[in-house]
């Protein structure tokens, strides 16, 4: 905040200059010997708190309270005073002044007012900030929102829109940065600028990873700091090793926000990148919707070899052309829009594949809904993972009748990725499906490269991962869920695969976490 102290006798004007260094750097401190060049000063440094003298000569500290109220009236002031006058109090509650001090005013006083008003002016700012974000959010995200003052004002100007998007802190990041600068006051600050009030910047919180940056840009001076502003955050988050997404546009006068929004929203879900960071300007239109579609028929041809050997029911190559298949997606700097359109593509021609060969329908319902949660990745990783276990859970539900035993594989994966808590056996199941014990085992390890007690432990493991990473479970429960009643055994097997104990790796996770947005 600025706080401007305002005393026409040095000496005293000093001493108060000493007494507020309490309140830097989190408060600016700005001094001035008259009224006269303090309100001179408002026109580029809005005050938020003023303590002054009342008797100066020229304009004196009511006075000053009066005309510096008039041009910021969420403004606090102060005044100091030799007179214990009624007159003067009563004067001074009229013109907005929350506090009274009589001189000499004692240090403790003084700061437990100071105190006060700085507590005061946050709360008004913060429920000020409240309103106004609810009246924006409802006129940009509802085309036929009711009007309300705050938002109206912004249709007559030329704003900078921005939308920042914050998926993930990758746990190899080495910046020891914590983050901390995605708090509000932290992104307002990238955009601050002499000739904007504070009031002006405004940031809407529209999910856990999406933030909207409004700032006023009338001029090209304005929307040039507002580029520059948004720059510097963009680097700052990319150097941190989050994965960000940035992107803006300028909202004309007479525009609705909620236009805006849209359009913006439109040209940012389509140009956003899987997997990496995304600065996106706003393009011509007709660049924009052309778009560049990545060459896809080397990906398309191991596709087709994923097919022969999912008929062959060879589930150890499968797993390995789905990951040379992510493999290439990954050399391509594919958009989020495409990469989506491609799995959809995908799952429509094994599902074909299959219908082919199997009485069973596919579920199209089902399989959108599985594609829809690709939203909620930021790496490949997790997509070679997700593809593996979709497109194995999918075999193994519609096995052709009849099936060799090389078809019973993607089954017995399917059941174990659908009951792992529970007790499971090989035994049992090599009975259910009339074959021999010792033959499916091989024919297990042949296909996944594991044993059945190995691919149980590990799909155990990784489920317990996901239930460490959300946070909150007890570590016995964790055990629970996934089929260890035995919490020591569970953290000896975890420790096995993973590398390091269940709580070393919670530990880790929160000191990587992505910060609050």
């Amino acid at each position: 905040m600025n706080i401007f102290l305002v005393e026409d006798e040095r000496w005293a004007l000093a001493e108060l200059v000493e007494l507020f260094k309490r309140y830097q750097p989190a408060h600016s401190i700005h001094a001035f010997s008259n009224g006269e060049d303090a309100l001179l000063a408002a026109a580029t440094v809005p005050p938020h708190l003023v303590l002054t003298d009342i008797t100066m000569p020229g304009m004196d500290g009511l006075e000053l309270i009066e005309a510096l109220i008039g041009l910021y009236p969420d403004a606090k002031g102060i005044v100091l005073s030799v007179h214990d006058q009624f007159a003067y109090a009563q004067r001074g509650v009229k013109l907005g002044v929350i506090d009274y001090l009589l001189k000499p005013v004692k240090k403790d006083v003084l700061y437990n007012a100071i105190d006060r008003a700085l507590q005061s002016i946050a709360d008004d700012s913060r429920k000020n900030d409240d309103r106004a974000c609810w009246s924006l959010m409802q006129q940009m995200l509802t085309a036929d929102a009711a009007n309300h003052l705050i938002a109206d004002t912004l249709m007559d100007k030329r704003y900078g829109m921005a939308l920042i998007q914050i998926d993930i802190k990758p746990a190899s990041a080495e910046s020891g940065d914590s983050g901390a600068g995605l708090r509000t006051d932290e992104l307002k600050s990238h955009f601050r600028h002499p000739r904007l009030r504070d009031q002006e910047l405004n940031c809407m919180t529209i999910d856990p990873r999406r933030k909207v940056i409004l700032a006023p840009a009338p001029d090209d001076e304005l929307a040039g700091a507002f580029r520059v502003g948004l720059a510097q955050l963009y680097g700052r988050l990319t150097r941190t090793g989050m994965q960000a997404h940035v992107g803006y546009c300028f909202k004309e006068a007479a525009k609705s926000l909620n236009g805006c929004y849209e359009g913006l929203l439109k040209t940012f879900e389509s140009r956003l990148r899987f997997g990496q960071s995304t600065w996106i300007e706003p393009e011509p239109q007709a660049r924009s919707e052309k778009g560049q579609l990545p060459e896809l028929s080397a990906v398309w041809e191991k596709v087709r070899v994923l097919q022969i050997h999912l008929k062959q029911g060879d589930m150890l190559k499968g797993r390995e052309t789905i990951q040379k298949i992510a493999s290439e997606l990954s050399r391509r700097d594919m958009t989020v829009k495409q990469l989506t359109l491609f799995v959809n593509d995908l799952f429509y021609s094994l599902k074909y594949n299959l219908q082919a060969s199997s009485r069973s329908e596919i579920n199209l319902g089902k399989l959108q809904e599985d594609i829809s949660t690709m939203s909620a990745f930021t790496t490949y990783e997790q997509l070679t993972r997700w593809l593996t276990d979709k497109t194995f859970a999918l075999i193994g539900e519609h096995v052709p009748i009849d099936p060799n035993p090389k078809g019973l594989v993607p089954v017995l994966m399917n059941w174990i990725h659908a009951n792992y808590p529970n007790d499971l056996s090989l035994q049992k199941f090599a009975f259910d499906n009339h074959i021999s014990l010792s033959y499916l085992s091989r024919l297990f390890k042949s296909q996944t490269g594991f044993t059945f007690s190995d691919y149980l432990i590990r799909h155990r493991i990784a489920k317990a991962k996901e239930l460490l990473n959300e946070g909150g479970a007890r570590l016995s429960d964790v055990s629970s869920l996934v089929g260890y009643e035995d919490a020591k055994h569970f953290s000896h097997l975890f420790k096995k695969i993973v590398g390091e104990s269940p709580h070393a790796y919670t530990k880790r996770k929160k000191e990587n976490s992505p910060p609050q947005f």
